[in-house]
C-alpha cells in the first residue's frame, strides 16, 4: 500500500467541503486532479470512499471510518512541522543545564532570568550539582550544558572558559591577614583554614597547588558546600581559597577578598558539553545569553 500526503490532504478537503470543485480550489490544485488522487486513495484502500452524485458527495461507510484517523493524522503532522521550525527558530524547546550550588546562584541564576526573558517558550532545568558530577551527566545526556571547573578528561568534552580569574584569598575582617593588600599561598597555608571535603574536585585541585608548592596547609573545618565556606569564614572560623566566583557577590560585611599570588593561579570557570553531540537550538541560544550575560557585567572580582 502506498498512500501519499497529497492524496490525504485531497480526501480531508473533500470531506470538510463536501464538493470537489471547492476542494479543489481549497488545496490548490484542478479538479480533475483532485479526482485522480481520490480514485488512487480508493484503489491503494481498495474501496470507495465517496458517493458521488450530480449534486453531492456523501461518504461511505468506509470514508467515515477513514476521515478521523486521516485528519488526525495530517494535524499531528502539521504539528511536528511547526514544532521543528519552532526548535530552529528558538521558540521551543528544553535544555537543562547544571552548576555548583554556589555558582548556580551567584552567576547562573542571572544566566537563566535573562534567557527566560529572551525565551519563554524554551523550558529551562536547572540542576545545582557538584562540579565532578557534571562531566557524567553530560556524558548521559542528562545534562545539556555544565559550568564548573574544567573537567580532568577534556578529550570527551568541549570546555569554554566563561568567568576567567585567579583565585583568591577570602579572609574574616578581622583577621591579622586582612591588612595585607594581598597574600601568598605561604601565607595561608600558615593560618587556619576552612577547606571543602577531599573528595570534591575544587579540594583536590587545591590540595594539588599546595603540593606543587611543597606546603601542607592547616585544614581547621571541612564542609561540603562553598556557600558553608563563606558562613564559617564570615563566622571568625579561618580563612579560605575561592574560585573567581566565590567573590562576584559581597558578603555580610565581615569577610574580605584579597590577591592570591606566588604564584598566582588561574582556575576558570568553563561552560561544557559533550564535544561529540551538536548543542540543540535551545541549549545554542542559552550559550549566546551566557555569554552576553558574562560579557556584560563589571569586573567579577572586587577586592575589599
Amino acid at each position: 500500500m502506498s498512500i501519499s500526503l497529497r492524496q490525504l490532504e485531497a480526501f480531508v478537503a473533500v470531506c470538510n467541503e463536501g464538493n470537489f470543485s471547492k476542494a479543489a480550489q481549497r488545496i490548490h490544485i484542478s479538479q480533475s486532479g483532485l479526482s485522480i488522487l481520490i480514485r488512487e486513495l480508493e484503489q491503494s484502500l481498495e474501496c470507495r470512499l465517496f458517493d458521488r452524485s450530480t449534486r453531492q458527495v456523501s461518504l461511505t461507510d468506509a470514508g467515515r471510518e477513514f476521515r478521523v484517523p486521516a485528519a488526525r493524522l495530517l494535524a499531528d503532522l502539521s504539528a511536528a512541522v511547526g514544532n521543528v521550525k519552532g526548535l530552529a527558530s528558538r521558540q521551543h524547546g528544553h535544555v537543562t543545564v547544571a552548576a555548583p550550588p554556589l555558582l548556580m546562584s551567584r552567576l547562573v541564576v542571572g544566566i537563566a532570568a535573562r534567557f527566560r526573558s529572551a525565551y519563554p517558550h524554551i523550558a529551562l532545568t536547572l540542576r545545582d550539582i557538584p562540579s565532578e558530577a557534571i562531566p557524567a551527566g553530560i556524558a548521559s545526556a542528562d545534562i545539556d550544558l555544565g559550568l564548573g571547573m574544567l573537567p580532568a578528561d577534556r578529550d570527551e568534552y568541549l570546555a569554554e572558559a566563561l568567568v576567567e580569574g585567579p583565585l583568591v584569598a577570602l579572609l574574616p575582617r578581622d583577621h591579622s591577614l586582612a591588612r595585607r593588600r594581598h597574600l601568598k599561598w605561604a601565607d595561608l597555608a600558615a593560618t587556619p583554614l576552612v577547606a571543602l571535603t577531599p573528595e570534591n574536585s575544587f579540594r583536590q585541585f587545591l590540595d594539588g597547588c599546595f603540593a606543587r608548592l611543597d606546603l601542607q596547609p592547616r585544614i581547621a573545618v571541612e564542609v561540603v558546600q562553598l556557600s558553608t565556606v563563606i558562613s564559617l569564614v564570615e563566622a571568625g572560623f579561618g580563612a579560605a581559597i575561592m574560585p573567581p566566583y566565590g567573590a562576584l557577590v559581597p558578603g555580610e560585611g565581615n569577610s574580605v577578598v584579597r590577591p592570591l599570588r606566588d604564584p598566582v593561579v588561574r582556575s576558570d570557570i568553563a561552560l561544557i558539553r559533550d564535544r561529540f553531540r551538536s548543542p540543540s537550538a535551545a541549549a545554542a541560544a542559552f550559550i549566546e545569553v551566557a555569554r552576553d550575560v558574562v560579557a556584560g557585567r563589571s569586573r567579577p572580582l572586587r577586592v575589599t
